[in-house]
């Protein structure tokens, strides 16, 4: 009988592995088709890479969304079907080459790539991506670019896009690929870290694996090459240093995530206040130490205004909305009657405000309680900065991308005792990449994508129940 039952198990998981890698297939010839298509025709004079015509693309895009669909359900049913086994890091990989060579291969639909690139180039040409917007200056990746802004990413990102725009003179595709072949190794060396962490969970292999074959991190953080893939690895260095009490690690951690991206900002009041709790007075004064000469060090190189240091805040997002509830909100004004465009800014800056506010006050209280909480630990602090992110995205984000809520699948990775945390955070990383390329527009294809993006990890967190996850 029990035999039967493992077979029947093992029958399972090789049909799940040969639909997962077919909708894979699939996919990647999909986007690489478009993708190309879309490359050359920009570059030899054509649309810009944004306001390129999609209609005669509608099958591709249907492959696209349909095998993307068809890869994220094979993996819930995976996840669904767990089974506990104990592997080596080098066999879960062997499991997984075959996904991670298909993202590395598939072209990115995405133009942020482009972007990335082109602040590299600027800064090879000792050109301040900081102080100067990126239509100040020519390359082979202007014709792609659609937010002529100075750079919103840190010096650290900034070090990665120059060294795969070195290749610009020989290729921009291949600048493209290098890339991109810099995102899988960082994820695979994420994936690493995380089976280290693990050492004593019994279901070290089973996470690994479920991080490593993501269909949405496979999709955002390689095949589009999406930056949070290095800010997903300052993260898991975070979450260990903390497991391990190494807490100037953890700060610098911060500080590093922050100069790739500006979000990590946001964990360092939860952590001085843990060390001040903890009255860790030595590792807090050599953190505030080492702050000081971060925040010296770039201030005099990259940063060396306010107007630079204002640059990481992404200014060119403000006032816009997209796959969150304000952009559903803003959506349904839009149909409505009568509503003047003054009467509809105002609405919306309103409930903009009050977002950012009520996310401030509950920043605020996770902090008190932080500090007065009995029994206070590294997971608990873990747990703090998972809830305080999530909630960030989910509620107070008008600018939500599909690709934002992939920086909790590593706190979700190593944090399976708090199962509300890891369905919820799972369920928000996969709903919005549901339907891929829509959800900032003004039709009804982007106020359903709005919705299914926000709408169930929100039910999660309003009908949540504590129970086991394994």
């Amino acid at each position: 009988m029990n035999n039967s039952i493992i077979n029947n198990y093992l029958k399972n998981q090789k049909i799940l592995y040969a639909a997962a890698l077919a909708a894979s297939i699939i996919f990647c010839i999909a986007m690489t088709s478009m993708g190309i298509a879309k490359f050359y025709s920009v570059l030899q004079g054509g649309d810009n890479y944004n306001d390129f015509p999609t209609s005669g693309f509608s099958l591709i895009r249907l492959l696209i969304n349909g095998s993307y669909l068809i890869a994220t359900v094979t993996y819930i049913i995976w996840l669904i079907q767990k089974k506990t086994t104990s592997s080596s890091f080098r066999d879960i990989c062997k499991y997984a080459i075959p996904f991670l060579a298909l993202a590395l291969i598939a072209y990115p639909v995405s133009s942020d790539i482009y972007l990335y690139l082109h602040y590299g180039a600027m800064n090879l040409h000792k050109i301040n991506p900081y102080l100067n917007s990126s239509d100040s200056f020519v390359s082979n990746f202007s014709p792609f670019l659609h937010w002529l802004q100075t750079s919103t990413y840190g010096p650290v990102s900034l070090f990665f896009f120059s060294v795969s725009a070195l290749a610009v003179p020989i290729s921009p595709l291949l600048t493209v690929y290098i890339f991109k072949i810099i995102c899988v190794l960082v994820h695979a060396l994420n994936a690493y870290l995380i089976w280290r962490l693990l050492t004593k969970s019994e279901h070290r292999s089973l996470i690994t694996m479920a991080y490593l074959v993501n269909p949405m991190l496979l999709n955002e953080q390689i095949a589009n090459a999406h930056l949070d893939v290095l800010l997903a690895n300052t993260l898991i260095v975070l979450i260990g240093s903390l497991y391990y009490r190494q807490y100037i690690f953890a700060v610098l951690a911060i500080w590093v995530g922050f100069l790739v991206k500006t979000l990590p900002i946001i964990w360092m009041p939860l952590v001085f206040a843990f060390l001040c709790k903890q009255r860790r007075w030595k590792d807090l004064a050599a953190s505030v130490l080492l702050s000081l000469l971060i925040i010296a060090v770039i201030t005099s190189t990259f940063l060396p205004t306010v107007s630079a240091w204002r640059s990481l805040l992404n200014p060119g997002t403000t006032g816009a909305t997209a796959r969150s509830f304000h952009h559903a909100i803003n959506l349904f004004l839009n149909f409505w009657p009568n509503v003047t465009v003054e009467t509809k800014e105002s609405i919306l800056s309103f409930l903009k405000y009050f977002a950012y506010l009520s996310w401030i006050l509950y920043y605020a209280g996770t902090l008190i309680k932080s500090y007065f909480r009995k029994n206070d630990s590294e997971i608990n602090l873990i747990s703090d900065i998972g809830w305080t992110t999530l909630t960030l995205f989910l509620f107070a984000t008008p600018w939500l991308m599909s690709w934002y809520p992939s920086i909790l699948l590593p706190i979700a990775a190593l944090s399976i005792n708090s199962p509300n945390f890891v369905l919820t955070s799972l369920t928000f990383c996969l709903s919005p990449s549901i339907i891929l390329g829509a959800g900032s527009g003004n039709t009804l294809l982007s106020l359903v994508t709005t919705f299914v993006s926000v709408v169930p990890p929100t039910a999660l967190l309003i009908f949540r129940r504590e129970k086991a996850l394994f």
